[in-house]
Parts: structure tokens; C-alpha cells; sequence
């Protein structure tokens, strides 16, 4: 466990050729796609690619590409990262893929209720029998077969815990509405989760969390007119990885404005730390091994110094430290402690059991 929840967009973040880089660079996204097709019987991944934009308008298509597109992130997530997360949450048709996510139910079987769902909803304006198409959403729900037990997906209905078969019919049976979700993340953050991945198109779901908790560090895996952005972050291994957060501290030291005009001072508490930091990176930066828990203390010690030693202000030094964690999601290290404590016990946040 990693004390991290992963969240799943829904309707809204859909966009033309969403996906792209992950289809284009990686087989186990490709799968993805291929399975949908399958299941759908037409070609998802052109559509989404290629298509009109005017197709996005076609409820069915727009949920299965959301769907879709999220398990594609999804998948190579974890084939790059490997991470358990404690929770699974999602708005809407995020709520489905959560709970595929979660390892709850298959992919194609949810592929086959997103198209079976719309089906008997669409004939709604065709029926006045409300009872009979309540009953014909509760027959397809349960046939969902569940791979497991359900213990870690929060229900956006009610900011639950998803605790049984039951409670999916029950829940499902109101189609998508999102009437709670303040609630689910409220629900995540009193059981001490502050760190969030948002995996699918887009990014509108961390607007959301930090509204709720603005102590809340949140990585988004894709930027809309940035294809390449996750590329990226995969590509470099990002999350919770020392190295990379070593690096970035490199960066962040050249890069903050310097205050301090004392040629004397500035080599002392500027120059000197850097190169010591630099020298724990560059022992880490060509080995699989990720640095210890006593060199991350002694960068940790350099890297502060050299903002001090900048003589950056109080709050620019807050607001870098604040960046380089929710970059990498990393906690467990020295210059991150108080930042953690401090800023979550401003925001209410409880805080045991997370240090």
C-alpha cells in the first residue's frame, strides 16, 4: 500500500484522439483498445482517434471511450509503477471503471453494461413501465460477474465503501448520478488519504478534490493539447521514485531566483550544498538502486540549505517543496515533514497514522 487513492473521470473529459500516446507506445494499452473493438463490434480506437467530434455527442460512444481510455492509463500505470492503492473512486462512468480498476469485475463485462445500461434507458422515452425498466437494469447489474469481493471502491452515490453484490445493484440502479462525491472524498480523506491519482483523459477531477481538501496532493496522468505528457511521466518513472525527486531538486535549485549578493555566503550556502547534492544524484543516477534513507536526509539537509542560502521567503520555499511532492507523491522524506503536518493540520485534515 502506498496510502494513495486512485480516482477515474467521467462524462466531461472526454476528448478527440484522448489516448493517442498510450495506444502509440505501448502494447499493453494497445490490448486495451482491441478488447473494446471486440466487445463493441465496431472500431473504438478510430473513432476516438480519428473521428467526428460530433460523435462525442453519442452517450454509448462517450462512455465506453471514457471507460476505455482510463483502463488503457490504468494498465500501463501499472505496469510501469506496480502500486496497490488503498481506494478506488470515480465520477459517473468513472464509477465502472473504478471498480474494474479494483480488480472487481472484467473490462468486457463492463463494456457489455455500458452498452445493455444505455439500451434500456434509451427506450425509456419508449415506455411508460418505469417498473419494468427498473427491473431490467436490476437483471443486468447482477449478472455482472464479480471477480471478487468488493472492500476498497467508494461509492459516489453515498461516499461508501462498495460492500457487497448487493450494494452494486442497489447503487447502479441510479444511473450514474453523482449526488455525493464531495462526500466520497471527504470519506477518503478521514481515513487518512491525501495523496490522489486521477487516471484517464484529462484532468477535472483535481479541481474538484482540492475544493474539498486544498491539502491534497494530486497527480493527474494526462493534460488535453499535451499527448505526450504521460509519455512522459511513465517514460521517466516520476512517482515515488527518489532519483527522479533528486533531480528535481537539482532543477528547482538552479532555477529559484537568488536574494543572496554575499559572494562569500552564497559559495558557502549555495554552491558548496549543490555540488554535495549533486554528488548523491549522480550516485543514484545510473543504478536501479533508489537512494537511501540516509542520503535522501543528507539532500534533503543540502537542498534546504541552498534555499535558504538563496534567501528565498518562507512561502516561496512552501510552494517549491509543494510542487516537488505532488510531482513525485513522495512523503517519507525529511524536507517534506513539516510541509505535511503543517499544511494539513491548517486545512482540518486529520493527520494520524499518516506519518
Amino acid at each position: 500500500m502506498y496510502n494513495i487513492a486512485i480516482l477515474l473521470p467521467g462524462t466531461g473529459s472526454q476528448y478527440l484522439k484522448m489516448g493517442k500516446s498510450m495506444y502509440d507506445n505501448y502494447a499493453s494499452a494497445k490490448r486495451v483498445y482491441d478488447i473494446a473493438d471486440e466487445c463493441l463490434g465496431y472500431h473504438l480506437r478510430e473513432r476516438i482517434m480519428y473521428g467526428d467530434s460530433k460523435e462525442f455527442n453519442d452517450t454509448t460512444f462517450v462512455q465506453a471511450a471514457i471507460l476505455t481510455t482510463s483502463i488503457a492509463f490504468f494498465t500501463v500505470f501499472q505496469d510501469v509503477f506496480n502500486i496497490k492503492a488503498d481506494y478506488y473512486a470515480g465520477r459517473n462512468i468513472g464509477e465502472l471503471s473504478a471498480l474494474v480498476c479494483s480488480g472487481a469485475i472484467d473490462f468486457s463485462d463492463a463494456l457489455n453494461f455500458i452498452v445493455e445500461h444505455n439500451q434500456i434507458t434509451l427506450s425509456q422515452s419508449d415506455t411508460s413501465d418505469r417498473e419494468e425498466i427498473s427491473f431490467r437494469l436490476q437483471e443486468i447489474i447482477a449478472k455482472i460477474p464479480l471477480k471478487r469481493h468488493v472492500e476498497n471502491v467508494v461509492t459516489a452515490v453515498d461516499g461508501k465503501i462498495y460492500t457487497d453484490s448487493e450494494d452494486i445493484v442497489r447503487l447502479m440502479l441510479q444511473p450514474y448520478t453523482q449526488t455525493r462525491w464531495q462526500d466520497t472524498i471527504r470519506y477518503m480523506t478521514g481515513q487518512g488519504i491525501y495523496r490522489y491519482i486521477e487516471i484517464g483523459p484529462s484532468n477535472m477531477l483535481r479541481p474538484q478534490v482540492l475544493e474539498v481538501e486544498p491539502a491534497a496532493r494530486v497527480l493527474t496522468m494526462d493534460h488535453e493539447g499535451d499527448p505526450y505528457y504521460s509519455t512522459e511521466l511513465f517514460k521517466k518513472k516520476k512517482l515515488f521514485n527518489r532519483t527522479y525527486l533528486l533531480s528535481r531538486m537539482l532543477g528547482v535549485a538552479v532555477s529559484v531566483p537568488n536574494n543572496n549578493f554575499n559572494d562569500k555566503d552564497y559559495l558557502q550556502n549555495v554552491v558548496m550544498p549543490y555540488n554535495q547534492l549533486n554528488d548523491i544524484y549522480d550516485k543514484y543516477s545510473y543504478s536501479n538502486e533508489q537512494p537511501s534513507d540516509l542520503d535522501m536526509a543528507d539532500a534533503s539537509r543540502y537542498f534546504m540549505q541552498i534555499m535558504h542560502g538563496k534567501r528565498s521567503d518562507a512561502n516561496e520555499i512552501k510552494l517549491r517543496l509543494s510542487d516537488l511532492q505532488e510531482e513525485t507523491l513522495i512523503e517519507d522524506v525529511d524536507m517534506f515533514t513539516d510541509l505535511n503536518k503543517n499544511t494539513l493540520l491548517t486545512n482540518g485534515t486529520p493527520v494520524s497514522g499518516l506519518f
